[in-house]
Order: structure tokens, then sequence, then C-alpha cells
């Protein structure tokens, strides 16, 4: 029951039982005691004894309750008029009157504050000079003091509509006691008295700081009042309440007010603050503010001037806001100047920046021109190739046993479908292990300063991994090997130092011009000590000597873009590299996709550099022109990882093979004869096995539907070739004059010397039965193993091929051929070259280069992909080791190369300011100057939600951030450009930052105003903005990690949307909080698009008063209750700033970290 139903119903009882009584002792002549006034007034005081409001206390011997100062009445609930010095003879507030009428001097809502010294002498009579009586006005009381506060919480005020709330507070020192009321238009809503009360100052720059703790805190309710009416809003039972959670306030209390020194004659200006965690939560839900918010101006207690600790409070602080909204269109077009200003700033800074690179290589291109208007080949003094030949130290490289084996047990192969079956696999040096695949066999080689070593041989030979290998490139294999660098084993530190990589793909930014992708290499990658001028200079030598000096102020280009062609691609990729100084140069197919013309070129500068400026080079090539094999000083060949040849690439190659019986014939390419040769020796034929045609009978007929095979005899080369036609296995058709071509070039002939000395299987030696032994080369015994002829007896040259017992021998002869043995021929050659005199020399050369070196230091085997080597062994070529750019260097030259792309290719940046312009200006147009209604709550919702979808999906572009530049940041990371840190970060401060903070806050600028969101303050618009553009950063930042970490462009875009979906679905616009389950409610903690709309709307909504008219009738909502109602945090402002910027940190240090462990090159 409230108390006054209760007070109702016990005067109600007390009155029955009186007139009961009356009734009954009436006629016994006793007079009861309730005939008499004071009787029945002592029973009715008896019965509010437990009632004293403002915790006034009863008194027995009065029979009413004793009131603290200020309040009178039977219940303590009316405050009291004139002043504290009339004590007892104050008078009570008239109920018809608004307020009191204070004594001269005195103010407040009960004239408990004194305003001058002289009304003091009343209540501290004089008793001397300093010992006066003074009026102190402080917040810290001396004895008791009394403060009048008006509440300055904005959405209090608005509730109260026109209500002025105000609190009146007093402190006791002597007992360490506080009580205050709270007032709507000077009527009296609630009360509470707080004990156990501390106070302490201090003082900084000016500025008082008071803080009055009270550890524990009751308060009560005034009946029928605002807050306690049981036809409104009743707190009462809130406010009894003892429950720790949910209950009323039990404390601590706080009071806290800073005040600044003001003049003589003014008001201080007092701003305080009182907090208590429970009355905390309730403010916090009904009105947004996280307490109760106070001006309190008026302060005052009588004291004696000796009594007052130091000079007299007198403290500032502002008035509160008044709330106005500021909307003018005055103001739109200030925001909407700035905005146009911002773009003016953003896109003038380009145009400088572009100036002054103009202006930085206008004299480069001046000196090119000059250079180029002369014939700068000749250098008759030397000069260029004395700069070229500076710190170079020429290289011989020797290996011997270089192989690679791919161990798939170790390695599994990831299957989406678990049910599928890995056929066996059988490696290429025969061993049938289906985990095990041998790349490369035993490879070896000797290339010497000055000359050109070529790796051929047909596709799948395994060029580009053995290249790969002599660069030490990351293998995922087994590799080993031994090589050594002039006779000494070097690390792999030292090592790729001496050494330039070019890959078969050209990989260079097409913005950058000739000149700067150069020069960006020689920034990057020469010595720190070496000066800006030296570097310019050998960036110039390079370019002359590879012929582009001509092209350095023309841009590379792209497909959709006009640049320098192919040829000149590729020589510029082989500057970069060159301009190092590299001792040693690998190139991977540098001919590929040019034409003729421009692949001669390439290889005849390779060649000139080489020979010039003793340079070794290295490089693979598939079927070079005859004038490009010519320039070749040494030869790999290899077929299958087998190496077919090793050695020099002219006379003792045509002489080695010449011997082995293969001639290459007037008028053919002897590059593309010796690539078909090994492509011939090596090709398997896929065929049933040999009991599949184990007897005649199951030689199926040429009527069979299959297709006859012309089996080729060889012949001596002055005889023309002898065909048979044989049924055969089922194989791929083939055209005669294919057959007959592949019979003359690829068959083993005796030479005429052969012939004369009788080399080869003696005259009329059975080879079915044994006949002598022969004396044929490796590949000369191969020639019984070609398929024979159907003559039961065949002569051919002189020599008996021997006798078939039967067609049922010959079958199956024929089908141990096919099947099993079509790779004898290449291990055939493999062995001869082991046996001729090139290999025995070279090998014995690189025994003995092995021998000394192992002499010197413990051998180094490379194993492991290289990585077994040790970076300690001792210094070789005597090569002073030097200390490439540091990491400011390098931030620096990677960010301008990162601005210079960005301004030369503007169309995206171009794309987000007009899209962010244009966005807010529709914005602005369809959501006009919202109000206060409900409609218009639903339209800022709306608008800030879609503000951030605009954003977030807008972040998709950044995929291509780091997606197009994938490949270029792989093979530069590989050749020793950067560090991942400088590149990450150029990428950020230079991608990210003009992308995702200039168009947020064009967009704020030009439409905040336009919609009518909050301008009580410009602290609004910024708070805004803020939350807009962490937003907007965090958003990029999860499409850039999510393109670091998912290499294919097409899956990582469709991962980036799913995530904004789900981001969307969480971000408390679309799916309540209250109504996720438990299980899922993580996400939206870790929501970012949750975190940005949520913040904007507390910044928008709290505090503010929403209304509704319905029926003639206008209804106040609490903005805060309403975002209550959609699962938001009205005080989430800050905390949500947090996560945001928390996020942001996460995302990119996982783009980091995944960038710097993960992306690297794997070959």
């Amino acid at each position: 029951m409230h108390f006054t139903s209760q007070l109702t119903s016990v005067t109600a009882i007390v009155n029955t039982l009186l007139a009961a009584h009356v009734s009954a002792t009436k006629g016994n002549g006793v007079v009861p005691l309730t005939s008499t006034p004071w009787l029945e007034r002592r029973a009715l005081n008896a019965s509010l004894a437990q009632n004293c409001l403002n915790f006034g206390r009863w008194d027995e011997s009065l029979g009413h309750c004793e009131c603290p100062p200020g309040f009178g009445g039977n219940d303590c609930g009316t405050p009291l008029c004139d002043s504290l010095p009339d004590g007892p003879n104050r008078h009570p507030r008239d109920p018809h009157q608004h307020s009191c009428l204070c004594a001269d001097g005195w103010t407040g809502i009960n004239c408990n504050v004194c305003m001058r010294n002289d009304v003091c002498d009343a209540l501290v009579p004089p008793l001397g000079p300093g010992e006066e009586a003074t009026c102190f006005s402080s917040i810290r009381p001396i004895n008791r003091n009394y403060l009048q506060c008006e509440v300055t919480n904005k959405a209090i005020v608005e509730q109260l509509d026109g209500k002025k709330a105000e609190i009146t507070y007093a402190c006791d020192a002597s007992d360490g006691s506080c009580a205050f009321q709270f007032w709507a238009d000077e009527q009296e809503s609630f009360f509470c008295q707080l004990s156990e009360c501390t106070a302490n100052e201090a003082h900084s720059k000016g500025v008082n700081r008071t803080t009055i703790n009270c550890a524990k805190m009751h308060c009560g309710c005034y009946p029928g009042r605002m807050l306690c009416d049981p036809n409104g809003m009743d707190l009462s039972e809130w406010f009894a309440s003892d429950d720790p959670e949910e209950g009323g306030p039990v404390g601590p209390g706080t009071l806290q007010c800073e005040e600044t020194e003001t003049h003589e004659g003014e008001l201080p200006d007092r701003k305080c603050t009182f907090s208590e965690p429970h009355m905390n939560n309730l403010i916090s839900t009904f009105f947004g503010d996280d307490n109760i918010k106070l001006a309190c101006p008026i302060a005052g207690e009588c004291v004696r001037a000796s009594q007052i600790p130091g000079a007299p409070g007198g403290v500032p602080g502002d008035q509160p806001p008044d709330g106005s909204s500021g909307f003018s269109p005055l103001l739109i077009g200030l925001m909407c100047a700035g905005a146009a200003v911002l773009l003016a700033g953003v896109f003038g800074g380009i145009w400088w920046a572009r100036e002054q690179t103009v202006k930085e290589f206008a004299g480069i291109y001046e000196a090119i021109d000059e250079i180029d208007a002369y014939d700068y080949e000749d250098d008759e003094n030397g000069t260029r190739r004395a700069a070229m030949m500076s710190n170079h130290t020429p290289a011989e490289i020797m290996f011997r046993d270089v192989t690679y084996l791919i161990d798939r047990s170790a390695h599994p192969k990831r299957k989406w479908w678990p049910f599928t079956k890995n056929a066996a696999t059988t490696t290429h040096s025969g061993t049938q292990d289906g985990n095990k695949l041998m790349v490369l066999d035993g490879v070896q080689g000797i290339v010497r300063p000055g000359e050109v070593m070529a790796i051929m041989g047909g596709s799948g030979a395994g060029k580009t991994t053995f290249l790969d290998i002599l660069a030490r490139k990351n293998k995922s294999g087994i590799v080993t090997g031994e090589v050594i660098v002039n006779g000494k084993f070097m690390g792999d530190e030292e090592y790729r130092s001496i050494i330039g990589y070019v890959d078969q793909e050209d990989t260079l930014m097409d913005t950058l011009t000739v000149y700067e992708t150069i020069m960006y290499s020689a920034l990057l990658r020469l010595p720190r000590t070496m000066s800006p001028e030296a570097k310019r200079a050998r960036v110039m030598e390079t370019m002359m000597e590879l012929d582009i000096l001509h092209i350095a102020n023309r841009r590379i280009g792209s497909a959709g873009t006009r640049g320098i062609s192919g040829g000149e691609k590729r020589r510029v990729s082989i500057a970069c590299e060159l301009v190092t100084g590299a001792s040693v140069l690998f190139l991977d197919e540098p001919t590929s996709g040019l034409d003729a013309f421009n692949a001669y070129n390439v290889i005849e500068c390779l060649v000139n550099l080489a020979r010039t400026y003793h340079r070794t080079v290295i490089l693979t090539i598939h079927q070079p022109r005859s004038n490009i094999y010519a320039l070749f000083d040494k030869l790999v060949l290899l077929a299958r990882g087998k190496m077919v040849y090793s050695g020099p690439a002219q006379e003792p190659c045509r002489d080695f093979f010449h011997k082995q019986g293969f001639v290459c014939p007037v008028g053919f390419n002897i590059a593309d004869y010796l690539v078909d040769l090994t492509m011939h020796v090596a090709n398997e034929v896929d065929t049933p096995p040999q009991s599949a045609i184990g007897s005649a009978s199951e030689v199926p007929s040429p009527t069979d539907g299959l297709a006859p095979v012309f089996v080729p005899v060889s012949t001596s080369s002055s005889t023309p070739s002898t065909w048979s036609s044989l049924p055969a296995v089922p194989r791929r058709r083939r055209s005669n004059v294919r057959l007959q071509q592949e019979t003359d070039l690829f068959t083993p002939h005796k030479t005429v010397d052969e012939e004369d000395e009788g080399v080869g299987m003696p005259n009329g030696a059975d080879a079915d039965t044994g006949g002598e032994t022969s004396s044929l080369t490796p590949v000369e015994e191969l020639k019984p193993l070609l398929p024979l002829p159907n003559e039961r007896y065949s002569v051919h040259d002189g020599h008996t091929l021997g006798r078939a017992t039967s067609k049922q021998s010959l079958a199956s002869k024929r089908g141990s051929i096919i099947h099993g043995e079509s790779n004898r021929q290449l291990r055939a050659l493999a062995t001869a070259y082991g046996e001729s005199q090139v290999g025995e020399t070279m090998a014995r050369t690189i025994d003995e280069a092995v021998r000394e070196a192992n002499a010197r230091q413990p051998a180094a085997t490379v194993e492991s992909s290289l990585d077994g080597l040790s970076n300690h062994v001792q210094r070789i070529l005597n090569t002073k080791t030097h200390h490439r750019a540091t990491l400011w260097t390098q931030f620096r030259i990677l960010s301008s190369r990162t601005f210079k792309h960005l301004y030369r290719n503007p169309d995206l940046l171009r794309t987000h300011y007009i899209i962010s312009v244009v966005v807010a200006i529709c914005l602005g147009l369809l959501f006009w100057k919202v109000d206060l209604s409900l409609s218009g709550f639903q339209n800022r919702m709306g608008v800030l939600f879609f503000v951030c979808s605009v954003f977030g999906f807008g972040c998709l572009s950044s995929m291509q951030v780091f997606a197009s530049e994938r490949l270029i940041f792989v093979r530069e990371r590989a050749n020793g450009y950067y560090s991942p840190v400088t590149y990450f970060m150029s990428k950020v401060l230079f991608d990210l930052i003009p992308l995702r903070v200039i168009p947020p806050i064009l967009l704020g600028l030009i439409s905040y105003h336009m919609i009518g969101l909050r301008a009580d303050n410009i602290f609004f618009l910024l708070r805004f903005l803020l939350v807009l553009v962490l937003f907007n950063l965090t958003a990029a930042a999860c499409c850039l990690a999510i393109s670091i970490i998912i290499s294919d462009s097409g899956v990582a875009t469709l991962v980036a949307t799913l995530v904004m979906l789900f981001e969307m679905l969480f971000g408390g616009m679309l799916l309540n909080k209250a109504t996720i389950p438990w299980i899922a409610r993580w996400a939206c903690h870790g929501s970012f698009f949750n975190a940005g709309w949520e913040a904007l709307m507390v910044n928008e909504v709290n505090g503010l008063m929403l209304y509704e008219t319905k029926f003639g009738l206008k209804i106040n909502v609490p903005g805060t209750l309403v975002l209550q109602t959609f699962g938001l945090n009205a005080q989430g402002y800050w905390g949500d700033v947090v996560r945001l910027g928390g996020m942001l940190g996460i995302l990119l240090f996982a783009g980091f970290l995944w960038l710097a462990v993960v992306v690297k090159e794997r070959r």
C-alpha cells in the first residue's frame, strides 16, 4: 500500500475505534480519552511516528517530528521561510504560494543559504578583530553548509516540461552526514540521507576540485509527488528496496564539484555531479546520462573569519547548453564550402606532388636526351666500363650431383573430395614409389665469368627447377648436391647478395617510367653508403648498356594502357637486377613471348654484359634460333630431369652427339634438333603390358580398327630407310611423313669411320643366341631394340640383326620394347655422356675443386631447400658485404612509389570522392531536416545505418590494394628489395588513408546539417566524423586482411562480401541484441557494424526527448529509452570508439602477420 492510502486507512481505523469506544461507554457515564482533541491528535501523531519526511526524528515528548533546519510541519514535509537566525519562529511556506519569501540576505527554496556577511551576525556574534562573522561560500563544510543547485541534465529538464529541477544539499562536518532533496518547480519529490562522509580538495592551475564521498545512503519518497505518484511514475518501492542488484540507492554517493576563480560581486559558477551506482543506472536507462549533473552557484555557511581555511572560494563554470539544434541554411553552406576546400586541398596536393616529380626528373630526362643525341655506344676511354666494373668480383660457379626429390608422403596433397584415390606415380629416375618424384638427377656443370650458360630441354625437363636451385630459391622438396663459387662454399645470405634473378614473367608497376623503375631498385638495394649521385649514375650506365636509355621517360604500361614493348620490358627487368652490380645473373626464359628480333636483342645484351663486364649469366631457354644458340658458351641439356649433356655449347657438343650417331642434318637448327632429340628419347608410350600381346594369335591385325604403325629400321647414312607395316598395340595415329622424318633424325647412325673399323655387332652373330661380345656404344646397343621387320631374316648394313624363331618371339620382343623400355635410350645417352671425354674432364675438374674447398672448410651440401647452410661461413670473393637501405629509407621510397601509383591511376580515388559527394547530397535531400517525432527517429536510424552500409561495401575496393601487387611483392621480397613491414605501412598510409579518411569527412560535412542531425555544439559533429572514419578504416582493414590471406581474388571478394553481410546482420539494426541466442551473442561484440552504428546512434539520440502526438495528446519519450529498446547502450559511445580502434589494430596486425609469415615465394 502506498503511503497516502496507508495514512487514510489508519486514520479511518482510529476514528472508527474511538467512535465505537465512545458509544460503548456513554451509558456507563465514562468519558472517553478521545473526547478531548489532544488525545485524538496524539493518537494520529503516534500513527505518523514512523513517517517523518526528510529523515526527521519523532519526539515522543512533543508528539511530532523534529525536523532538520529549513523544514517544518508535523511530517517535516513543508519548507520554512524567513532565515536560519529566526529558528523556531520561522514560518512554513503558505500552501497557496509558489515559493518562500526569504529574509534580506538569505536565499534558497527554504531560505537556508546566506548571501552576505552581515546577516551571519545573529548566528555567529563577533568576538573581535579576525573573528567577524562571515558568509563562506564553499562546497566543503566547515560546520554545516547549504547548497542550492539546479539540475542540468537536458533529458531530465525536457521531461519536466518547463518545471525547474533543483536540489538542496546540506552537509554537517560534526557527524559526517549529508542530506539532499530533489525539487520539481519547488515541490519536493524525494529526499536522501548520506552518512560516513569525507571531504577532500585539490587545487591545480586556478581550479579547485572538491569531492565529498559518503559510504552509505538511503532515500525516501514524498507521497503523491512526482516520481512517487500512484497515478503516474511511482518509484516509492524502488527507493524502499534493499535489493543489491535492482534496489534503490544504498551508496556510496559522491558529490564532485569544480570551481574556478571569480571576480568580486559575481556568483561562483560551480559544475557538480552526483553519482550513486543504482541511481546512475536509473538515470542512464531513462535519460541517457551517467549521473546527475548540477550547477551550484549558490552555497553558504555562517562561520568566523578565523575558521576559513584560506581565501574564500568562489569558483566558476559554464551554464548548461540551451539544447538548440543550430540548424540554419548558413551553416549548411559553410559545411559544403568546407567540403569543397577539403577537395581542393586534396587535388591541389596531388597536383603539387606531380609538379615536384616533373621538376625532379626534368633535369634527368634532359641529360638523357643529350646522351641519346650522340652514339653512346662509343666508350673509347672505358669510363662506362670502369664504372660498371667498380666493386665487382668475377664469379665462377661449379656444381655437381644436383638432385631434387619431391616426397609426396611428407607433403600430402590436399583434396576437397576425400574419396579420391591417388594413382601411383613413377618417378623420372624409374623408381616405382608412388610417393616420390625425382625431378632432377645428378646434374653437373661449370660456368665461368664472361660466359653465358644455356639450360635447354623440352617441356617438363626440369629447366626452371634447376635454375631455381642454382639461385637458391625456396623449394618444397629435398635438394642435394654441391655448389662452389670461386672454389669455396658460400652461405645463403652472401650468395644471394651477389646474384640477380629475372623471372619469366615481367613484374613491373605499370604507372612508373623506365627510369623510375630501375632507380627504385637501385635506391632500395644498393649500399646505403653509396651517394644518390652515384646510384643515379649507375642507373644511367645500366640503361645505356641495355639500350633502353631512349625510353627512360616512358611508362611501363599494361594490357589496357599503352607502354613499352615486350622486349623492352624484359630488358628493364634485367636492368633492375643488373643495377645492383650482381656478379651472377639468372634468367628464366628471357625470350619467352618475344618475337625473333626482340629475342635476339635481349640475348645479345646479355652476351655483351657477360663478355664486356665479366658477368656470369645462366639462363633457361626453349628452342632458340640458330643465331641465338651461336652466342651461348655453355650448354646444359636436360630430359626428364636427367642430364644428357653439360659442357661447351658449340663444336664439342656437336662432336659428342655425332659420336653417338645423332647428326644434325644440314639446314636444321642445332638447338631444335637437340631439344626434339631429348623429347623423342624420353617419351614413354602408354601401352598394355607385355602379357597382353604375348602370342601371335593375340596380335591385332591392321583390319581390327587399329592404326597401322610404320616401324623404322636403322640404315646407313647413304642408304634410304626401309619401312615395314606391322600391326601394333593401340597408339596415337601418326602420319607417314612425321614417322619417316623422326626415323631419319633420331635413329642412331654409324659414322663412316665406325663402319670402316667394324665397330658394331659382328657379321653373322646371332642376336637371339647371344653371339660375340658387343663393342657398341651405349646408344648403338639400342639398335636391336627397334621394332623388327616381318621377314624371317633381315640383313642391315651388312650386319645380321638375328633370326626370329617365331611370330610369337617377335611379338614378345616387340611387347617388351614398347612397354617399360622406352627410357633406355635416355639412360643410354646419359651414360654415354658420363663416359665421354667432355663429361670425364668436367667431372675431374669439379672433383678437384670440391677437394680443395673441403680442405679450406667443411663441405656444405645443398639440402632441405638450401636452408641448412651456415650464415657464418668465411667471407669469399673478397667482396664487402653491405647494408642496404634502412627501414625509414625503405618506407620513404615505397611511400613515394605508392603515392605516384595512386595519383597516376586516379580512377579509384576520383570515384570514391564523387560517390561521397553524390551520396551526401542525396541523403541531405531525402532526409532533409528530420524532426524529433518517432518517425524522425526512424529516419535517423535509417540514414545512419545506410551511411555505414555505403562505406562498408565501398571498402570492397580495398581488395585490389594488395591483390594487384601480390606477385610484385612476392618477387621483390624474394629479391631482397625491402622488408614486409615497410611495404605494409606504405600501403596503409598512402592507399588506405586517402581512400578511407577523406570520403567520410566529405559526406559528413555536406550531409550532417542538411539532415538536421544534432548541432547543440560542434563536438557532436566531430564525434560523428570520428566514428565514420574509424568505421571506414576498420572495414577497409578487414577487406585488406582477407585479400592478403586469400590469394584468389574471386574467392576473396566472395568471402569479403559474406563477411560484410554478416557484420550488417549483427549490427543491431536488423537483429535486436536481446533476441540473439547467447551462443551467437559474441558476434555482436566482434561486429564493427554494431560498434559504428551504435556509436552514431548514441551520439545522435542520447539526450533527445522524442515525442509522438496521438488523439490530440503529446507523448514525450526519452531517446535513451528508445535506445534501450533497440538493445543499444546509451553510455556506450566511447566504448564503441575504443572497440573500433581495437578491431582496426587487430585486423591490420593480422594482415601484416600473414603477409610477413605466409606470403612468400614458394617454387
